[in-house]
Order: structure tokens, then sequence, then C-alpha cells
């Protein structure tokens, strides 16, 4: 069986014939052939035979696949990017020359002295794009031009793109994750189905998945009306990317998803492409990786998308789980020289706008903007001035302190007070603003109607804390503020006092006193460690102490990842005052 034209993109009887011949078609002795066939579709098209074009006038009329409808080509959407170094428009997602004008137009491109602008720039990305500070129309006809960051890409809107499950018993799209008729085909070629005979294969199975598969045997690409039909291992279903809205953990030892949070087998392809996974050499890869963490993750390097079927597997550090995303949550760091945020704690630019969102972000002029600036953090952050929220390309870019890097949130180690007279949090152990929701949500705080709760009191806390009452977290913005006795002040968790030992052969923390990686910078600053070249240094030395030290020359802070490293002398460890 066939397909008809979709709804609304059918041809008159009084064009059929124009258009069948604009498409290849022919007139069988000079004449149009019009009938009321039960057989073919309704409304115009060619029998592929002999390609002579028909119309039929039956709307009840079904295509017994021996017919190819005519239909108006839908119409192109357009989609504008951002100004950025390098940015341009997907493969096969360009506007032609003669394209170019209507399109940019309709996204406020506007022409210089009435004339597309046409040149083989360098610094001009290939295609459609409109300059950014003017919105002058261009067209770069260098197929290697790179956009040096001042031109906006002008671009066909990218349809769902497609991927395939495996060919398993049982295996089907998600509700709402499948193609339908009409896009079955251009979807299922995407990724390489084939027409068997120049056919899709249309019926209603019992033995195949619902809607959009391909046949594993010969690729054939097949739709399935049987709603109810089960696929028997015969069939790779065809499913839209992202329908499973999913996060990346960062890429540390022993890092997997929670038990709750874990994708399936048949949701981790769409899961993962949809947060910037990819398919190595087109396959998903699926078995027992002893090093990987169990589930759905994604190699750090390349971003294959793997499935890990041993439970009992453990990540070594070089692998991101993907898990089902829940609220986001997400942490401001100041808007201090050289902050930014901890290696593995950073967002993908694809979660970076949610995520900004959750702390206070805004789109400039409805606008998320993307960059390779070199005096921002990388990748997600915040403007101080208006909250804009940004993601930066360049790895080795140093925030100026103009911004706020937006960081995934670490361990929150948070303490609540008692609700009485005079009690709040001691000098430095506040939560900023930015953090408190948080922080407040770690001990069992939570948003009164939605909404965080901010006012200049005079009978509350300064600082973060919670109404006992409903545990609505709240902040007071006046220093002078008294809590009465109503309210829970949110504070920062004392930490581990730091103590340094002497720089001698084969000293070293006593067992369980070592400071974490994380406390390390912490503990050492507090002993009068420094950071060299704003960096703590982190290795597996055999001459070092295990955890946390000084090196005495320079008091440059160290984390030492071998456990059975033995100090020279010439290291100070950093260990926990008991």
């Amino acid at each position: 069986m066939g397909i008809n034209c979709v709804p609304g993109s059918d041809i008159s009887e009084q064009d059929c014939a124009a258009a069948g011949q604009s498409v290849g078609g022919q007139l069988r002795k000079g004449d149009l052939l019009v009938g009321n066939w039960a057989d073919t579709p309704y409304g115009c098209f060619i029998e592929s035979s002999d390609k002579a074009i028909h119309y039929g006038r039956n709307g009840g009329g079904h295509n017994n696949g021996n017919f190819q409808s005519v239909c108006f080509a839908a119409e192109k959407e357009v989609t504008v990017l951002d100004a950025y170094k390098g940015s341009e428009c997907l493969t096969g997602h360009d506007f032609s020359k003669e394209e170019c004008v209507d399109a940019a137009t309709a996204i406020g491109g506007v022409l210089k002295k009435d004339a597309l602008q046409v040149g083989a720039w360098a610094h001009i990305p290939y295609g459609c794009s409109v300059q950014d500070s003017d919105k002058v129309i261009h067209f770069g006809t260098n197929i290697a031009g790179t956009n040096a960051g001042q031109f906006q890409p002008v671009c066909v809107t990218a349809k769902d793109r497609a991927f395939t499950l495996p060919a398993r018993e049982g295996t089907s799209c998600d509700r709402g994750s499948d193609f339908n008729e009409h896009e079955c085909v251009d979807a299922a070629l995407s990724i390489g189905g084939k027409l068997r005979d120049g056919k899709v294969m249309v019926g209603a199975w019992g033995g195949a998945p619902n809607a959009c598969s391909i046949e594993k045997r010969d690729k054939a690409i097949h739709y399935n009306k049987n709603g109810e039909g089960v696929n028997k291992g015969g069939f790779n279903p065809v499913c839209k990317v992202g329908a499973i809205k999913a996060t990346l953990l960062p890429a540390i030892k022993g890092s997997a998803c929670a038990a709750e949070d874990e994708i399936s087998l048949e949701d981790c392809a769409a899961a993962a492409m949809a947060i910037g996974g990819k398919l190595r050499d087109d396959t998903f890869k699926i078995g027992v990786f002893y090093n990987g963490p169990p589930g759905c993750f994604i190699e750090e390097s390349d971003k294959a998308i793997h499935y890990g079927t041993d439970a009992g597997s453990t990540n070594n550090g070089f692998f991101q789980p993907v898990c089902v995303a829940r609220i986001v949550e997400a942490t401001v760091l100041p808007d201090s020289a050289g902050s930014k945020c901890t290696p593995g704690y950073d967002f993908t630019e694809q979660e970076c706008l949610e995520a900004a969102k959750a702390v206070g972000g805004r789109l400039r002029k409805n606008q998320y903007l993307v960059g390779d600036w070199a005096n921002t953090p990388s990748a997600c952050f915040m403007e101080h001035g208006d909250m804009a929220i940004h993601y930066g390309h360049r790895q080795g870019a140093v925030n100026n302190g103009y911004y706020h890097p937006v960081c995934k949130p670490g361990v929150i180690e948070a303490t609540l007070k008692p609700a009485e007279r005079d009690v709040q949090c001691r000098d430095t152990h506040n939560f900023s603003q930015l953090e408190c929701v948080a922080a407040a949500k770690s001990v069992g705080g939570q948003l009164r109607n939605n909404e965080f709760i901010v006012g200049d009191y005079t009978n509350a806390p300064f600082g973060c804390f919670i109404d006992p009452s409903d545990a609505a977290i709240h902040y007071g913005r006046e220093v002078s503020g008294v809590n009465i006795g109503t309210y829970q002040s949110v504070c920062k968790a004392e930490a581990d006092e730091a103590t340094k030992l002497p720089g001698r052969k084969g000293t070293q923390c006593s067992p369980g006193e070592n400071f974490a990686s994380e406390d390390c910078i912490a503990a050492g600053e507090s002993v009068g460690g420094r950071l060299r070249g704003g960096n703590i240094l982190v290795g597996a030395w055999a001459d070092a102490p295990y955890g946390c030290f000084l090196e005495s020359r320079d008091n440059a802070i160290h984390f030492n990842t071998n456990a059975g490293g033995t100090n020279n002398g010439s290291y100070e460890p950093v260990c926990i005052y008991v």
C-alpha cells in the first residue's frame, strides 16, 4: 500500500496535469485520466509503471501501492542561528541563493541598495545569512567559508531527527515519539532505510511494531497501522529523537543514575542524542562494559552512546551517565575574576538555558547568547548586569569578573538552626540569595506556591531561612534583621578544620583524616596553601603522600589520587584536625 497527500496539500483537478508533468509525469495519449477508483489515492497521482497522470475523485480511495501521489511541497520553515564563531547551518538545511532573500526577510533581514550581497568570502558562512549588526542579507558561495562571528546563518528548520531501536522482540517507539505515515519515508530514508520495489510497505501486521520501522533483513521501510502490533524481532522501530528529557551526570569515578532515574534500553538512544550523544559508526553500543556505569551513558571523549547491561559495573570516570532529568537544580558562583565551575559540573549547551532560568537568568531581547569569548567563563554563565544567559564554547576562557558561572550543584552542606530568638548564621556562613533555594531544599525547605520569598525583613534573620510552619524558603536582605524566634536560618555547615604536617620523608595523614578532593582547595588555603596558575594540581604520584598536600617550596596545593604514594620529604600533608 502507498501513501496519500497530507491533508491540505492536495492539488486540484484543474492543476493536476501541470503539477504531474512538473515532477516527471506524462499524459497518456495527451489526456489527464480522471476516475472514481477505489484502489487509487484521492486527488492527483502518477501511475508508477508508466508515469501516467491521473486524478481520483473518490474521497475514500486507498492507494494500493502502485501509485505516487502528487502533492504541494511543504513550505520550508526558517530558523536563524546565533552569530558566533563557526556557527553554520546543518548539512542539507541551507537555503538556495534563489530562496535566500525571502527566507531572510521573513526573520528581519534587509537588502542593501535593493540587492542581495553575494560573494565567496572566507569569513562568512556558506549559504544564506544576515549580518548581526545591520541585518543586511548575504549569500556566501565559498563552501569552506567560516563564520567569524558577525553573521547569523539563516537555515531551513530541521525536521525531527530519527534513530532506530534494536530489532528485538517487543521494542517499539515511546508514545509520542513515533513518526506518522506521511513522515515515515523521509525519516527512514535519512537513516538508511530503503523502498522495496520503489514503495513503502503499508499494512496492519500483528508481528511488527506500530507505525514506522525498517525490516532488519533488507532495510525495507514499513508503516504498520495496527496499533496493537508487537515487534517479533524482525524490525527496527524508527523513532523521533528527544522524546525523553534527559540530563548528563559528570564523568567522575563511580557516577551512575539513581535507580528511579535510569533510562531503559529502548529509550536510551533517543534520550542521549537529544543532549549531544552520537552514534559511533552509526551503531548504538549495547553490551557488558565493566568500566562503564550500568544503563545508558555516553563516552566523554567522543559522545558515543552506550547501554551497559551489567548492573554491577562501575564507572571508571571516563563516561557520563544519561539519566531522566528531574527539576533542574543549579548553583551560581560569584562574579569574581577566574571563577568557574568545577570540572565535570558544568552544563551542556542544551541544558544551560533551563538551568540558568532556574537561578534567575533571563534572555536578552529574547535571545540565548552563544559565543567563543576569551574573557568569560566557559560553558553556562550569566552576565552580572542584567542576568543575560550565555554559553561560551572556548575551553581556555578566563572569567574577567563580570560573569556568574552556572554550575551543577555538588553536595550542598547546609545546616538548619533552631527557631530561637537571635539565632542566625555566623559571619561567612551565610548562603547568597542565588544559593538559597538549593541550600534550603537540602534541609527540607520548599517553595510556597512555587515562589521564592525575598524581602527586607527587620524581624527575621539576614540571609537564607525557612518558616517552620510550612517550611517555606525565604531570603532576608536586611543585614540588621533580627530573628524574633519564629524562623530557622539555613547556614553553611562548619567545615572540618585543617592541620598541616611537616614535609618529611614518609609523613602522611592518619587513616580517616584525609580531605576529599573537592574539599582540598579550601583546606589547603586555610593553612597557607596557594593555587599554582589558578589551579589545584591533581595527579597519581608515587613520591608524594596520598590525598591533599602542599609543596614545601611554594605552598602549591596538590591532590594525589595514588593511595600507595610515599612522601619523599618535599611535601606537607593537609589533614583533618582531630
